[in-house]
């Protein structure tokens, strides 16, 4: 399957309950402006709401919970009203968790809307290199491979995703030797990589392999279901 750079989103709310003080990673925005909007009441509403609408396989509170520091990248310019509430921009948190059963990353985006609301758009929780788009798009290959080992079960949740390494081509021992060139950098949307995704569903989890090969055209995604292997 290859990528479509049509626009796509997907369909979950994503977020965590803290109040990261000292982990904002940009200069554009006002660092004591978005601090003391992400301590204030406003905020926390806004995080509260969208985890309580978390599917409980993905995260759930629990006794032993211990948030950490959350890493927050500013995606798009932000400013402030006089009464310190964004009225632009866009930004990134991600969470780690753990003590809940499902150690893993939540990922979400922030972004101010024209009429100046506040919209969380939720990435898959983990590590995965994939983008929005690429993930939803992957998304099918995941669930329908744990199907081939759980049939009927009508519903699966990605819980997880976890980036295992890029994908390196062996060296031809066919073709002549030639003096290396200089690799220029690349990123992990146009090199190959291999990912693995947790499904859950029906009470059983499946690890489930993924290989994502960008080319001139978008993205491949290959997944075998005989290499998915059943927690």
């Amino acid at each position: 399957m290859k990528r479509a750079y049509a626009a796509a989103s997907i369909v979950l709310l994503q977020a965590g309950f803290w109040c990261p003080f000292d982990a904002v990673a940009q200069t554009a925005v006002d660092r004591m402006l978005f601090q003391k909007y992400l301590a204030s009441g406003a905020h926390k509403d806004l995080v509260k709401s969208a985890l309580d609408a978390l599917p409980p396989e993905v995260f759930h509170r629990c006794e032993a919970f211990k948030p950490s520091e959350p890493d927050l990248v500013e995606q798009k310019p932000i400013s402030f009203s006089k009464d310190g509430l964004p009225t632009a921009g866009a930004w990134r948190e991600s969470l780690p968790v753990k003590g809940c059963g499902n150690d893993t990353i939540l990922n979400f985006n922030f972004v101010v809307a024209d009429d100046g609301t506040i919209k969380v758009l939720a990435d898959l929780p983990g590590a995965t290199h994939a983008d929005r788009i690429l993930q939803h798009d992957a998304v099918p290959y995941a669930t329908t491979g744990a199907s081939v080992h759980a049939k009927g079960c009508p519903q699966f949740i990605i819980t997880n995703t976890h980036f295992d390494a890029f994908i390196v081509k062996p060296a031809s021992t066919d073709a002549p030797a030639q003096k290396a060139k200089p690799e220029l950098p690349r990123t992990p949307q146009s090199r190959p990589w291999r990912e693995t995704w947790t499904v859950a569903g029906c009470g059983r989890k499946f690890d489930v392999p993924i290989n994502f090969v960008p080319d001139a055209t978008g993205t491949l995604i290959t997944q075998k279901s005989e290499e998915i292997v059943e927690r």
